[in-house]
């Protein structure tokens, strides 16, 4: 069965705006000019979604929400004048008319926004939302109003499921699309292991990642970071939420904490980075730069965010193993289910487990190579994004003719 279908998305802000850098002439060009350019560049979730379904049948766009360079061309070419980004996001949804509404941005949605939705455009059967972070209270109410919720983790599936939110499980994959993209005249020296990513403090974000980070740079292990890091007003706000939280907690108002979002950032202690973390950080690299930085490193180090519990499924298991890059990452109770574990990827559960095997892959260049190998081929031939899309399409025409 065949349908029509919308994706609510964003990119990454490090992302869009080095993408708006290397292509200046944007400006002049048209909103479907700019929106084909930009899902052609990008690496994110939202192109390699878009292409695949389209590869495969589906009638698919996407909108993207916080490029607000590419909303404003919009705006202009269909002379709307809505009052705010919920406005506009709704009068698109009302133009392209699609069967299936899937919200990965669930930034300007809200419940009552959903119900306008399905009461003013009666051609949408389904309406989904795709979460795979950490959640608040607010955002589970939000997500009740969608007919259902994939996520990309047993963990959060479960997290789902105790709320009465109805979830699907469909792991990220990797887009094959992005090998032909690699820059294999690259010369320059191959880094031994690396660390990619976010460090932001506060909330369930990065706190056991960071910590972990601290730790390896302390043993003074070869780790080259490329990170994005958190402003330090952010921080020094999130550090005064907590100081505030803090004092309520202890005035006897936690109920009452409990239910404001902005909290959320910050009910454990807020810390800064060490000098060290901050002298060892390599400006950060986003879409097809990073794919390249994969490629260019013997080993690439893997850690899932809090929230992710004692499963694993995040992005880096499946871009780096599917670029060719050997993958060290924490052990998770399903590791073994996605990989072979020290067949394909190698997976540590500790610090000094960590230091371990990142010394042993360094040592041993043809089992660092053959693992590697093993990986590729493995994320090659099961866990791809056109595999993920097909399931993806299993999942909306069962709910269709149900």
């Amino acid at each position: 069965m065949s349908f029509r279908l919308l994706n609510i998305s964003s990119m990454y802000p490090g992302y869009l705006e080095s993408f708006h850098k290397k292509y200046p002439q944007i400006v002049n060009l048209s909103y479907d000019e700019h929106h084909a350019l930009l899902l052609n560049d990008t690496t994110e979730f939202a192109g390699s979604y878009y292409k695949n379904f389209r590869r495969l049948g589906i009638e698919a766009n996407c909108i993207i929400t916080n490029d607000s360079s590419l909303q404003n061309k919009w705006r202009s070419e269909n002379r709307k004048k809505p009052r705010d980004a919920q406005s506009i996001i709704f009068e698109q949804v009302k133009s392209y008319d699609p069967d299936i509404l899937w919200v990965e941005d669930l930034n300007h949605i809200n419940s009552s926004w959903l119900e306008h939705i399905r009461k003013e455009i009666k051609s949408i059967k389904l309406i989904v939302a795709y979460h795979c972070a950490g959640f608040t209270r607010s955002l589970l109410e939000k997500l009740k109003g969608f007919d259902f919720v994939i996520t990309c983790t047993p963990g959060i599936k479960q997290s789902f499921e105790k709320e009465g939110l109805r979830s699907y499980l469909v792991y990220h994959g990797f887009d094959k699309d992005a090998l032909l993209r690699l820059d294999n005249h690259n010369n320059t020296q191959k880094n031994n292991l690396i660390f990619s990513g976010s460090l932001f403090p506060g909330g369930n974000l990065h706190n056991d990642r960071i910590a972990f980070i601290e730790g390896l740079l302390k043993e003074k292990i070869d780790l080259t970071l490329y990170v994005n890091l958190e402003k330090q007003y952010k921080i020094k706000i999130k550090q005064s939420i907590y100081f505030l939280l803090t004092l309520l907690n202890k005035l006897k108002l936690k109920g009452i904490t409990d239910k404001i979002p902005i909290f959320d950032y910050a009910r454990s202690p807020v810390r800064n980075y060490s000098e060290k973390l901050l002298k060892s950080n390599h400006k950060s690299v986003f879409g097809i730069d990073m794919y390249n930085l994969f490629d260019s490193s013997n080993i690439v180090l893997n850690m899932h965010v809090d929230v992710a519990g004692n499963y694993a499924g995040n992005m880096r298991l499946f871009e780096v193993t599917g670029i060719g890059s050997c993958l060290l990452t924490d052990n998770k109770k399903n590791l073994g289910e996605l990989f072979d574990i020290d067949t394909e990827v190698v997976a540590y559960n500790s610090i000094e487990d960590c230091i371990e095997k990142a010394k042993w892959l360094i040592e041993h260049d043809d089992e660092r190579k053959k693992i590697a190998l093993c990986g590729q081929q493995k994320t090659l031939r099961l866990h791809t994004v056109e595999e993920r899309c097909r399931t993806i399409i299993d999942i909306i025409n069962r709910e269709l003719r149900q």
